[in-house]
């Protein structure tokens, strides 16, 4: 008969436990839930033995603090936690009132051992079949906002959350002391669900804006390489043109010299004046045409604009684009992102270096595009595999923010694979995009 009187509060477990696996933003492993399942157990009990619904408190925080190391992203957890409590406050009143309707009164239920267990089994079956839809649609949210949210942005979220669970928590402990009567249920039920969906709605919406005025900045950057790119061309085209309308001096001041027949002072003008300049329009010229193979125009910009600044800082730069690239099957923004982000930390690597060499390939595969980034660099003994972390970084104190956001873009993508490896001397990133993706 004691195992019988435990076993709600057992049950009760798997009402908590099943939303939070589903709403996370991470996997739980197995050892993970049985910890959490023993810390949601611990707290029941003495919610339903010792502390009564104060106990809650214990609950929220003792949770809190477990989920909160299971994974990097402490505050994200924390927020994730908090709105899945809030939203099992929300679900145990509305399923409260659907079955004081129409089965048995809720008020008389808990003295009644058998049409408690049923009403437990039947809340964690409506719990199962409802909590991985709304787990998905939460989770593309976490996704998308993730990578922009900003500080006042993520101090809103939190007063929000703290502020609903103030007044849940609240509303829970009096009830303890006035009963649960249909009434209180009822309203509780028109309370919890006006003020959740209200602030989800003013949430999602400030955070819209929020998501589009990045976008916009974003696409604004964009645009102003696509300038610069454009304004590049425009450049050597003038420069080419220079040279063109130079050309008859250039001719003449050689005729001069053979008229002259001074063959050593022709052969010093052409190797100190002629040379010099044909060598830097021809190689110019040839990064260009390798580069015409590309032909997203944000991504073919953002890639020019990089490597033709590369060669103005005198390194030496190898690109190879042999095949034609119509289509990436990623958002532009995020590929022109990732790639600035590589070139541009391939130029300050390899400017540090005695002999600076950049390499850029993109190659177009039957299955998959490869993005090939590889630059000299100077060794300074940082695990290579740590600078995906947040301020980690061969740059100094306060730098290493770029290689983490490229890992946060790429966890978007399931198609999308990183590998950063150092070899024969040099830091080479290779961004791999299958074709074919679900």
């Amino acid at each position: 008969m004691q195992a019988m009187q435990i076993l709600p509060y057992i049950l009760s477990v798997f009402s908590y436990l099943l939303p939070i696996c589903c709403f996370l933003p991470f996997k739980l492993k197995l050892r993970e839930k049985v910890i959490l399942f023993i810390i949601l157990l611990i707290n029941i009990l003495l919610i339903g033995f010792v502390l009564g619904n104060t106990g809650v408190i214990l609950l929220i925080l003792s949770t809190c603090i477990y989920i909160a190391f299971l994974d990097h992203n402490r505050l994200m957890n924390i927020y994730v936690f908090i709105a899945t409590y809030l939203f099992c406050v929300l679900w145990d009143n509305l399923f409260s009132l659907l079955w004081d309707t129409f089965i048995y009164p809720i008020a008389n239920l808990q003295s009644h051992l058998t049409y408690y267990i049923f009403y437990i089994i039947s809340y964690i079956v409506l719990l199962a079949c409802i909590c991985p839809i709304i787990g998905r649609l939460f989770h593309l949210i976490i996704h998308k906002i993730h990578a922009g949210l900003s500080k006042w942005l993520l101090l809103l979220i939190a007063t929000n959350l703290a502020t609903c669970l103030f007044i849940f928590l609240f509303n829970i402990v009096i009830g303890e002391y006035i009963g649960y009567s249909r009434k209180i249920i009822t309203f509780n039920c028109i309370l919890f669900a006006c003020y959740f969906i209200i602030s989800t709605v003013l949430i999602v919406n400030i955070i819209k804006a929020h998501m589009d005025k990045v976008d916009m900045n974003m696409r604004q950057d964009s645009y102003n390489r696509l300038q610069e790119y454009t304004n590049q061309i425009e450049n050597m085209y003038s420069s080419l043109r220079s040279f063109k309308h130079d050309y008859s001096n250039i001719m003449l001041s050689m005729s001069g010299y053979i008229e002259a027949n001074d063959m050593e002072g022709l052969r010093d003008y052409f190797d100190k004046e002629i040379l010099p300049l044909s060598k830097n329009i021809t190689k110019n010229a040839a990064h260009i045409n390798q580069l015409i193979n590309i032909k997203t125009t944000g991504l073919k910009s953002i890639i020019s604009s990089k490597l033709l600044y590369a060669i103005e800082l005198n390194i030496n730069v190898s690109i190879e684009v042999t095949d034609e690239v119509n289509s990436i099957p990623m958002d532009t923004l995020d590929l022109c992102r990732i790639v600035g982000i590589f070139l541009d930390n391939a130029i300050e690597a390899t400017l540090e270096t005695e002999h600076p060499s950049i390499r850029f390939a993109l190659i177009n595969l039957d299955t998959e595009y490869i993005f090939v980034i590889s630059n000299t660099f100077l060794e300074k003994g940082i695990p290579y595999a740590t600078l995906a972390k947040p301020n980690v970084s061969t740059k100094g104190v306060n730098r290493g923010i770029g290689l983490y956001n490229a890992h946060e873009i790429t966890a978007k993508y399931n198609y999308v694979f990183l590998d950063t490896e150092i070899k024969n001397k040099s830091f080479v990133q290779r961004l791999q995009i299958s074709k074919s993706h679900t």
